[in-house]
C-alpha cells in the first residue's frame, strides 16, 4: 500500500517522505540492533514469535520495489476507475493488486530468502532452543560434537525450502523482469 501511495497518490511532502523512508536503507541493521532489542525486550517479546516477526515487517526495500513497479502502470487505468466512482480500496484491490502480482511474487522470493537466511536477529531474540531458526541451529551444531556429515545433511535440508519457493514462483519472477522493460 505504501508503494502504491508513493507511486500514484499526490500529497504534500510525498517526495521528501519517500526519500527519508528510502534513506533508512543506508542505515545498517547492526546500528539499530541494540535499540530494536531494547524495544522488543520492553514489550516482553524476547524469545517469542512476536519478537522474531514484528520488527522485520516494515521493509523499505519492499516499498521501493513496489513503488517502482506501480509507477510504470498507466495512469489512465486509475483515472477511469475514479471516473466510474470506484472507492480507493476497490481501485487498490481490483486494479493494482492483479497488475502487480509478478512484482509481489518477486518480492515474496526476496523477503523469504532474506528472512530464511537471517542469522543475527534470530540469534539475539531466540534465546531458547525452541525459538532458534535453522540457520542459528546449524551454527550451534558446529559448537557441539556433531559429525560434519550430519551438519552437511542439515545444511542440505535447510536449502530445500528456498529451492521450492524459487521453483514455485520462478514464472512470476521472469514475468516481473519482462514487464519491467515495458513503458506505455
Amino acid at each position: 500500500m505504501a508503494g502504491y501511495a508513493f507511486a500514484k497518490k499526490r500529497f504534500p511532502g510525498r517526495e521528501l517522505i519517500f526519500w527519508a523512508f528510502l534513506a533508512t536503507l543506508m542505515v545498517p541493521f547492526q546500528a539499530t540492533l541494540i535499540p530494536s532489542y531494547i524495544l522488543v525486550s520492553r514489550l516482553d517479546w524476547v524469545d517469542s514469535y512476536w519478537g522474531l516477526i514484528v520488527p522485520t515487517l516494515a521493509n523499505s526495500q519492499a516499498v521501493f520495489l513496489l513503488r517502482q513497479f506501480i509507477s510504470q502502470l498507466p495512469d489512465e487505468l486509475f483515472e477511469a476507475a475514479e471516473i466510474d466512482g470506484a472507492p480507493e480500496w476497490k481501485i487498490f484491490t481490483l486494479i493494482v493488486m492483479p497488475l502487480i502480482r509478478p512484482a509481489l511474487a518477486t518480492l515474496g522470493i526476496f523477503v523469504f530468502l532474506w528472512h530464511w537466511n537471517d542469522f543475527l536477529w534470530p540469534l539475539v531474540i531466540g534465546q531458547s532452543n525452541n525459538m532458534q531458526t535453522l540457520t542459528v541451529g546449524l551454527a550451534t551444531l558446529q559448537t557441539q560434537s556433531v559429525p560434519i556429515n550430519q551438519i552437511m545433511a542439515g545444511a542440505t535440508i535447510t536449502v530445500v525450502p528456498s529451492l521450492l519457493v524459487f521453483g514455485l514462483l520462478q514464472r512470476y519472477l521472469t514475468d516481473s523482469i519482462a514487464m519491467s522493460g515495458l513503458k506505455s
